[in-house]
């Protein structure tokens, strides 16, 4: 037996000295079974690293070490000896009884701790009647085998050591945090590649230095005492720190300190892991600003302003200071965006943002509300003080701005509300100044308005309007009036204008001024566009019918109808379909800003063009005019707005622009209609002009369908019968 023990310490590797005792066991017990096993982790199981039956290497196998005789191996310091019944002993030992086994031996393998390892097992199919010496035997072969396999274990321990230490200094090299390590007396014994990246210091420069080097200044004294602290009592600390590059750059970091301590609870080392936060702390910056600033303009934003207005509310019910608000509107900003494009729109925003700021203090708070709406709260602030303060920014804002070879002309509404005890909410603070600068915007342009009961009562007719308009064109409640179309060559009516007219059963006749601005406002053009549409189609074709297949008629279309109509070109060509309606004889009439505008509109125009429907550019000479807008456009039309007709009399300098326009129109192959003539007179200029068309009072008033019909009736020349 010596000379088969110091074989098996000539083995290469566990494997073999594994196979070498088992063989052992088989020539000295003629065993039916034996292995090595290793336990597990946690002390249940049982792996087999060799197993033999026979002197036959069987695969090895995993098993449960509870109710089975190697249980009480493994508790046990001796050889655990069963020499005959042992599956009796253990009935629910599955692998005993399947094996046929009678008899067993086990001899627990322990580590230098005496922490049990492992097991050496010989199990036989007849009873056995076991030797002192041959037990004594077997209990040294454990005695070695558990030597070999406390190496592999060493081993195996030292290799997912030094793997762990390899991987920790990869995690140290390749961190994307900056790592320094100091010692107890927190000098620096160790810095990461990051750290370097980060501070600019190379390690060679930090080594046996205190991390104070790094101090931005920033922190006092109670900061960095609260931080040790903290430290020394928890263990950790955790914070946002301002340091100093190598450069001088101060830079915000989060940084994390740890406590490691020895055997003995005492500190070794200090470390710490911070990362850049500078890119973070830069978008928390831009975070805080859109949360509050308006981007464009850089002023407060509708959610931020109505903070500020809620605590002047507040201090208003508790200390009864005074403070007023003013709600300012660009008037026709649409008409720049439109004509110019939202680029130009934006710069002239900013422009207006920074003639506001101009004009208040640094206790007020303005804010760009939306659009082209900009509100100013202004604290502290009495009624003649916001009045004076409304005139300034008036007389600031209503300058025209230059962008380039553009000289853009402004102006705006303002609206004033003064705070008293029926305020209880900034929004209805903001509500009262807003409908008073309605108030002003529906008066004229550039003025002001100070919030009153009248203005209220304004704002509720407004809304009662409008819920009355969408019930009455659900309902086909409104009506069409036609203007006639004179030609001043003929002297006959060559076509009617349709005019959309309301009459509610509670509130009588609606202008239609005011009806069709709420229509516009509150998204019901397109229904009221569409309902004039198919009304005027139908009425065309009974003047048809009865007699008078040359008459052609014009609609107005704003922008508005083209956006929300998903289809308006089909809708308009469905129309005159279904009214047996040749396009040739309807005329779409559009504002110049809406033909030139939106390229949309300017697109589904000309389709309509295409199609034979003839287009007019109405209220020309007004807004944003332009000659070489008549070059661009495609129109057949051109309307001269009334308000120019009106002073063709008196003013030499509209009768220069309307003759110039006639003739211009006339070489561009359009032709002319003067709105507004209410009198002979104009009537005679015109014509001398060489004016193709009119329309006006002087003719006739929009009139229903049966004076329509005696209109055309009356004598072969209209104008002589006049």
């Amino acid at each position: 037996m010596t000379q088969s023990f110091n074989a098996l310490y000539q083995t290469s590797s566990s494997e073999q000295a594994y196979e070498l005792a088992l063989s052992m066991i088989d020539q000295v017990f003629a065993a039916k079974y034996c292995f090595v096993g290793r336990l597990s982790d946690d002390g249940l199981q049982v792996r087999t690293l060799a197993f033999h039956s026979q002197g036959q290497v069987l695969d090895n196998i995993e098993y449960e070490l509870e109710s089975t005789p190697c249980a009480d191996a493994i508790c046990s310091v001796d050889v655990c000896i069963y020499q005959d019944q042992v599956a009796a002993l253990f009935p629910h030992d599955a692998m005993l009884n399947e094996l046929g086994i009678k008899a067993y031996l086990g001899m627990t393998m322990r580590d230098v701790s005496r922490r049990p390892i492992g097991i050496l097992v010989a199990m036989f199919e007849q009873p056995q009647n076991f030797s002192a010496q041959s037990l004594q035997w077997f209990q040294d072969l454990a005695f070695i085998v558990a030597a070999q396999a406390r190496h592999e274990i060493d081993i195996e321990r030292k290799n997912a050591m030094l793997a762990e230490l390899s991987l920790r200094n990869i995690v140290f090299e390749q961190s994307k945090e900056a790592i320094m390590i100091t010692d107890a007396e927190n000098k620096i014994l160790r810095v990461n590649p990051a750290f370097e990246f980060y501070t600019g210091y190379h390690e060679s420069e930090l080594l046996g230095r205190s991390p104070g080097l790094l101090a931005s200044g920033r922190h006092d004294q109670q900061f960095y005492a609260n931080m040790w602290q903290q430290l020394h009592t928890h263990g950790h600390w955790r914070g946002e720190v301002y340091n100093r590059r190598k450069t001088g750059e101060v830079y915000p970091e989060e940084l994390s300190i740890t406590v490691n301590r020895d055997e003995q609870g005492e500190i070794s080392h200090y470390i710490g892991l911070f990362r850049d936060i500078s890119d973070w702390k830069e978008s928390e910056r831009q975070l805080r600003f859109y949360a509050s600033q308006e981007p464009l303009t850089g002023l407060h934003n509708r959610r931020s302003f109505l903070e500020r207005v809620e605590q002047h509310i507040s201090l208003h019910h508790d200390q009864n200071t005074p403070s007023s608000l003013l709600f300012l509107n660009l008037d026709r900003f649409k008409d720049i965006n439109d004509l110019y494009g939202p680029e130009v729109g934006d710069k002239v925003l900013v422009a207006v943002a920074l003639r506001l700021q101009h004009c208040v203090v640094s206790s007020d708070v303005l804010s760009r509300y939306g659009g082209d709406e900009f509100t100013l709260l202004l604290a502290n602030s009495t009624k003649q003080q916001a009045y004076a303060c409304a005139q300034r920014i008036l007389t600031h804002v209503c300058q025209p701005v230059r962008l380039g070879e553009l000289n853009i002309e402004l102006s705006c509404s303002l609206g004033i509300a003064h705070i008293d005890e029926q305020i209880d909410s900034a929004t209805v603070f903001v509500r009262n100044a807003n409908h008073a600068m309605l108030s002003a915007k529906r008066t004229q342009s550039q003025s002001i308005a100070i919030y009153s009961d009248e203005i209220e009562g304004q704002y509720l007719r407004k809304i009662q309007l409008r819920d009355k308009l969408a019930k009455a064109l659900k309902a086909n409640e409104l009506t069409v009036a036609y203007q006639p179309i004179v030609n001043f060559r003929s002297g006959k009516i060559i076509k009617f204008e349709a005019l959309a007219r309301w009459h509610d059963a509670e509130l009588g006749t609606i202008d239609p001024e005011e009806f069709i601005v709420i229509a516009e406002e509150f998204g019901l053009i397109s229904q009221l566009g569409q309902f004039v549409l198919q009304r005027a189609l139908a009425d065309l074709s009974t003047l048809h019918k009865r007699g008078y297949p040359h008459i052609c008629l014009s609609v107005n279309r704003s922008v508005s109808e083209f956006n929300q109509l998903l289809q308006p070109v089909e809708a308009i060509l469905a129309a005159l379909h279904e009214h047996q309606i040749a396009t040739h004889q309807l005329t779409i009439e559009v504002t110049e800003s809406v033909a030139i505008g939106v390229q949309q509109v300017q697109d589904q125009l000309n389709i309509l063009r295409e199609q034979g429907v003839k287009v007019a550019l109405d209220d020309f000479c007004t807004g944003y005019s332009s000659l070489s807008h008549l070059i661009d456009l495609r129109a057949d039309y051109l309307k001269i707005d009334k308000s120019f007709t009106h002073k063709l009399l008196s003013e030499h300098k509209h009768q220069v622009v309307i003759a110039s326009l006639i003739n211009i129109a006339s070489e561009l192959d359009m032709e002319v209609i003067a709105e507004g003539v209410d009198c002979a007179d104009q009537h005679q200029q015109l014509h001398d002009y060489g004016c193709h068309f009119s329309q006006g009072y002087y003719y006739s008033k929009p009139v229903s369908l049966p004076q329509a019909l005696a209109l055309l009736e009356q004598a072969d020349s209209f104008v002589d019968t006049l």
